[in-house]
């Protein structure tokens, strides 16, 4: 009895100590590591041989899981930003919003900075009017109006409000047409669907809207699924008999369907885990994502009798296998992109506004985010299509 007391003891201990090193590293690898070898350690210290022998196939597994996490994070892509560190003042932002899971406050300011190593890469305001969007400049009165939805990219992360996409396009026209920045960082066409289901694009029935314009990345294709640490509060879709149907929020199915949860919180910790299944995942939110675009071309025509303007920085005919690095299969990538332009929607692509271009003259230090320079390009691209002066 008293080694078998020891035993659970020890095991206890054992677990407190891997769980710290988990929470304080936020590492799944280095918490194999010491779980490998606080496991040998009680090949030693336990009491009889069913839990040496338990100890010794812990740390087996322990180290197994270690080396394939290391190999899965070897030949998987770089992220977007490594290295950069991004901050927020408040800190945690964009808030809670019960509809779409994260949302801006009304009449808000942020303050974000970014830094990489000893450099400044930025440091700027997001302010935010009333009815939650962006400040862009103030057109004239009865001006006609264009709503600009989606991602950091047409939010403008990292840059001023004055240089945002809606921004430079409102001055532009020399402020005779109003852009409304609506954008957010980190999200997706299921977040743009539900403003219009839910109803919070309704204000702006009566402000002449023209055009909704949207900004695409290939990595809102993971974001369709959930797949993200920020979008467990996020609207989730499901495609039943080629329709799209809400079914809540994320967390919500995870917690309905505890098999897909745990297979989603192994996936966050262990890359090789995330990484069985992913063709067929990427396949699924390939549907999603066109479906999406899809809806999102009937909600603009039934809410607002406007045409939905699709910008794209996404690996296409012209791009080599290797371009963009997205993780996601070249010819997922590409078909997704073929069945979006078959919507027939008025399409901008962004390379061939930077083409030949260097890295730096178009894009935000270490980040990645397009910068003012390239916004300027775009939101002139936009004012072509609809014939603007």
């Amino acid at each position: 009895m008293a080694g078998t007391f020891r035993n659970l003891w020890l095991s206890g201990a054992f677990l407190l100590a891997v769980g710290l090193v988990a929470v304080a590293l936020k590492s799944a690898v280095w918490a194999c590591v010491v779980a490998a070898l606080l496991a040998i350690a009680g090949v030693v210290l336990f009491r009889g041989n069913r839990w040496r022998t338990g100890a010794l196939l812990v740390a087996a597994m322990a180290v197994s899981l270690a080396i394939l996490d290391t190999f899965a994070g070897i030949i998987s892509p770089t992220p977007m930003g490594r290295g950069l560190v991004r901050m927020t003042d408040p800190k945690w932002w964009p808030p809670s919003d019960p509809i779409l899971g994260f949302r801006p406050k009304p009449d808000s300011t942020v303050i974000a900075t970014a830094t990489f190593g000893d450099e400044l890469v930025y440091r700027v305001s997001y302010r935010f009017d009333s009815t939650v969007a962006r400040v862009t400049p103030a057109a004239e009165a009865d001006a006609n109006t264009y709503l600009f939805l989606g991602d950091s990219f047409i939010f403008g992360q990292g840059l001023a409000d004055d240089e945002a996409l809606a921004a430079q396009f409102t001055k532009m026209s020399n402020l005779k047409v109003q852009g409304v920045n609506l954008g957010v960082p980190g999200y997706a066409p299921n977040h743009l669907i539900r403003l219009f289901e839910a109803g919070l694009l309704d204000r702006y029935k009566d402000k002449k809207v023209k055009a909704v314009v949207t900004w695409i990345i290939p990595a809102q294709l993971a974001r369709t699924t959930g797949d993200g640490s920020w979008l467990g509060s996020s609207p989730r879709y499901v495609l039943e008999n080629g329709t799209l149907r809400w079914t809540g929020s994320f967390n919500e199915y995870r917690w309905r369907n505890p098999i897909a949860g745990a297979k989603y919180l192994l996936g966050q910790q262990f890359a090789f885990i995330d990484a069985i299944g992913m063709r067929q995942r990427q396949e699924e939110q390939s549907d999603l994502f066109v479906a999406m675009m899809a809806r999102l071309q009937v909600l603009a025509r039934e809410k607002f009798n406007a045409p939905l303007m699709i910008v794209y920085s996404w690996p296409d005919e012209k791009s080599q296998v290797e371009d963009g690095d997205t993780g996601v299969a070249h010819s997922i990538l590409l078909s997704t992109l073929l069945r979006v332009r078959a919507l027939n929607a008025p399409m901008i692509r962004v390379d061939t506004l930077t083409d030949g271009m260097n890295a730096a003259k178009i894009m935000i230090p270490h980040d990645g985010h397009p910068n003012a320079f390239t916004n300027e390009l775009v939101a002139r691209a936009v004012s072509r299509k609809f014939n603007l002066p």
